[in-house]
């Protein structure tokens, strides 16, 4: 089974590169943040002509997640948060999740405190799948070593203690970051040369529970989509496990 997953920075901003990637990988299950359109507006059917069911979690202007998949969609969850950030279901034999963690914004804002409150409380979620195959794939906005920063001393939003500390209690529970040693994954807009100096950070990741671990048989970062017509920010991740 191949898995995608992708911050894509408005769904409808990025119709031709999501179509673009589905074309090239043909993935089973794409697991999509940042979609960015409320439920009625999400543009379906473009999709479902590649044989997709769709299960979607939208809020207008901002946030927004979705799971894209070949097989049924059982057992749909979106109860996490007040925002949509979130979205499980059941389909071909595993769990799977979309997850965008909040920005923070800053160190110290009222966001950033929202954010180390949705991780702790994402860590109880993912508890529930501790038997099950299940990967959980996402922007997790946090870079979780210091070689996933533009510099091994930068410390700031996305890179604080208390933001990888509750990264690694993720891990430190069961769950395995399958693409550490895979590179990053966002590089900036404002700054254009970043992309092709690979500056940047490595916040998409996914997780995957001890018996996902087990079937997983290789993962990529997919960074030929960031040189896209009009790229999102973020490059697509992508596992491969076997059912």
């Amino acid at each position: 089974m191949k898995i995608i997953s992708w911050n894509v920075n408005s769904i409808r901003a990025r119709i031709e590169s999501i179509l673009t990637v589905i074309k090239e990988y043909s993935p089973d299950v794409l697991l999509l943040q940042e979609t960015r359109v409320d439920d009625p507006q999400f543009p379906s059917e473009i999709f479902e002509d590649f044989g997709y069911n769709i299960a979607i979690n939208g809020q207008k202007g901002r946030n927004g997640v979705a799971i894209f998949s070949k097989y049924i969609l059982e057992d749909v969850n979106k109860d996490f948060c007040e925002e949509a950030r979130y979205i499980e279901a059941f389909t071909g034999g595993i769990f799977v999740a979309s997850v965008y963690v909040p920005n923070g914004q800053m160190i110290g804002a009222e966001q950033y405190y929202y954010k180390l409150d949705f991780l702790r409380d994402l860590k109880d979620k993912l508890l529930a799948f501790t038997d099950d195959i299940f990967v959980a794939g996402g922007d997790f906005n946090v870079a979780p070593h210091a070689c996933d920063a533009p510099s091994p001393d930068y410390d700031g939003i996305m890179c604080s203690e208390a933001e990888r500390n509750l990264l690694n209690d993720i891990r430190d529970s069961g769950f395995s970051d399958i693409l550490e040693k895979e590179g990053l994954t966002w590089w900036d807009y404002r700054r254009p040369s970043n992309f092709k100096n690979d500056i940047g950070f490595r916040i998409d990741h996914f997780y995957l529970s001890q018996k996902a671990s087990g079937v997983f048989n290789n993962g990529n970062v997919l960074r030929f989509a960031r040189e896209l017509p009009r790229p999102s920010d973020h490059a697509p991740i992508m596992c491969e496990i076997t059912i």
